[in-house]
């Protein structure tokens, strides 16, 4: 699908989208990309017709119904309403001004449009969320619909609705057992899958595999359904970690008879692209989609799915800031009992931990103030990084012009975020939904391949974070995710579902990739817009970059040349979308015009 964009007041048109209609609902058309699995508990034989005719005796209300990864038009001849799923790694835009909703950014050119100089420092801080919290994009005047967003286009009028929203917030158990809820871990995990499956019945099946937990079980559930997948693993063969990982992932091939490639560094493709494939938004992996989803793509068959294990560290992996946040609960007798464990698998002292917890209580502007006064010291007697390491990677960035702004940034999303999500969990970033395909569209679009990721779906996120306590999950006197463990008992093979330790890196890769990328990313530099960044500043981080170095400042600084990067592919194609014809305009009729 190439895009679509809805306008009030013209005539329906449409070139390329994928429309669904049906006999049950003549007066209501829908235009949709990505998949809809289920209607609540159900998955009817074709979903989207089934939506479709629930919109039409229901109302736009029935989106609310709809569980999947998708954005959708429900358009009627007097009005068209927009909705975004609440877990949609797609994005939708709105523009107030023309009344225009589209799937793609590049839908909006004209003239008066600019690039918004707030959404680069959020960007460029790398603000956790930005693509689901977030109001704001590149382009000034243009905004992005929320998940689980309804926006209805009526008369010269539009409104905004909010269907769909959480109020997540930890179980605490401490009687629950895994085997009380490993097995409708199992059971949705399944169901994720085969709903993809049903969704796109024709499509091949590629599954990436890193030998690990995560993507492991989703290639070992793929084998019991399907035939014929294709398995793609990136190793460097020198590194013994990795080694150890090739060994489970072509068990996990042998056993389920997955055909798996296993890529070395000279197999990539080269870096960096000097012409960057467009996408919607920029992204800080920009580089980890040049190398490995470009992979992906060259290997894919056209149309094919590509399974990940994305998404699985937000629902499994303990962290230790488990124990700051029980401190804000006023969970003090849990606090107590997960302290010591936690610093016995962290080499720290109990009283270490319940310091650095009780620091992490000070509001985020008052502790970079009291922190300041030990920067360069040799110790600094607030350092929170064992529990509150978003405190450590989101310090000021000094070259970035307004940066200041990032206490006012965090002040706002966790507004939004509470108002949409709750604030009973912990999450680093609820962007992640979206992260995947802001990576991959520019590699997997031009073959239409499809980003499927399981362990992104709501069903099982409304588990995880409504019937299984948290005390399982963030439970460090066992082995880490050993939740997720429980559930894969008697599918993955036991030498792998007991490994102590399957941390895959790219960190070498990554320092490779930003030695190739010096030239270009110099290049990058000299194009930013005049007075957003401090030059010197920046070309300081890019040396810093070079050595390996990771801080906030060179974190921003990979987030900068992701920014840039996009510049460049989004003006070449606004430059030539502006000589085509995106939509006409008539009087008082709803307008769809296929990008």
């Amino acid at each position: 699908m190439n895009g679509f964009a809805v306008q009030g007041g013209d005539q329906p048109q449409w070139t390329g989208a994928r429309e669904v209609s049906s006999a049950n609902c003549p007066q209501g058309r829908l235009l949709i990309e990505g998949a809809v699995f289920r209607l609540g508990e159900q998955r009817p034989n074709n979903p989207e017709i089934a939506l479709l005719e629930h919109l039409g005796s229901r109302g736009p209300e029935a989106f609310a119904e709809a569980v999947g990864d998708f954005v959708a038009c429900y358009i009627t001849p007097d009005a068209a309403h927009a909705f975004k799923s609440f877990t949609s790694q797609h994005q939708l835009y709105f523009s107030p001004q023309q009344r225009l909703v589209a799937n793609r950014l590049s839908s909006f050119t004209g003239d008066e449009l600019a690039l918004d100089q707030d959404y680069f420092i959020r960007h460029t801080l790398i603000l956790p969320g930005l693509r689901f919290h977030g109001r704001s994009t590149p382009l000034a005047g243009i905004e992005r619909v929320l998940p689980g967003e309804l926006i209805s286009l009526h008369g010269g009028q539009s409104q905004r609705r909010q269907l769909v929203q959480r109020r997540y917030n930890y179980l605490l158990d401490a009687a629950q057992r895994r085997e009380d809820v490993a097995p409708e871990i199992l059971r949705l995990l399944r169901e994720s899958i085969s709903d993809r499956l049903a969704a796109y019945p024709d499509a091949d099946i590629c599954v990436e595999i890193s030998g690990g937990l995560d993507s492991s079980f989703i290639a070992c559930l793929l084998g019991e359904m399907r035939s014929n997948i294709k398995g793609v693993m990136f190793s460097q063969p020198a590194v013994p970690s990795h080694r150890v990982s090739e060994g489970y992932a072509r068990e996990v091939a042998e056993r389920y008879g997955i055909d798996l490639s296993i890529l070395a560094p000279e197999d990539l493709p080269p870096v960096p692209q000097w012409e960057p494939g467009y996408g919607d938004e920029p992204s800080d992996f920009f580089w980890f989609g040049e190398l490995f989803s470009k992979a992906v793509a060259d290997m894919a068959p056209s149309g094919a799915l590509v399974f990940t294990g994305f998404g699985a560290d937000q629902l499994f992996l303990r962290t230790t800031a488990f124990l700051p946040h029980l401190l804000a609960r006023g969970e003090y007798r849990q606090f107590m009992q997960s302290l010591r464990p936690a610093a016995r698998l962290i080499s720290r002292s109990p009283l270490n931990l319940a310091l650095q917890s009780l620091v992490s209580q000070i509001p985020r502007e008052s502790y970079y103030r009291l922190a300041s006064h030990f920067n360069g010291r040799r110790w600094n007697p607030l350092d929170v990084s064992d529990v509150n390491l978003d405190r450590m990677l989101h310090t000021p960035v000094p070259w970035l012009v307004r940066g200041e702004r990032q206490g006012q940034y965090d002040a706002e999303r966790r507004q939004t975020e509470r108002k949409l999500v709750g604030d009973g969990i912990i999450c680093d970033d609820w962007g992640y939904f979206s992260a995947p395909r802001a990576v991959t569209f520019p590699h997997f679009a031009p073959k239409q391949l499809i980003d499927a990721s399981p362990y992104c779906d709501l069903p099982l996120l409304d588990f995880v974070y409504a019937d299984v306590s948290a005390l399982l999950v963030h439970d460090f006197s066992s082995r880490y995710k050993e939740l997720l463990r429980e559930a894969q008992k008697g599918i993955v093979p036991e030498s792998l579902r007991g490994r102590a330790n399957d941390l895959f890196v790219f960190n070498s890769f990554q320092l490779n990739y930003f030695k190739q990328a010096r030239t270009f990313f110099r290049e990058l530099l000299a194009s930013c817009p005049d007075g957003w960044i401090d030059v010197r500043g920046a070309q300081a981080a890019l040396e810093e970059l070079e050595f390996g170095v990771m801080n906030s400042s060179t974190r921003s600084l990979v987030a900068l040349m992701g920014y840039l990067s996009w510049r460049k592919a989004f003006f070449r194609e606004a430059e030539a979308r502006s000589t085509e014809k995106f939509w006409r305009r008539w009087d008082d009729r709803p307008n769809i015009a296929g990008l």
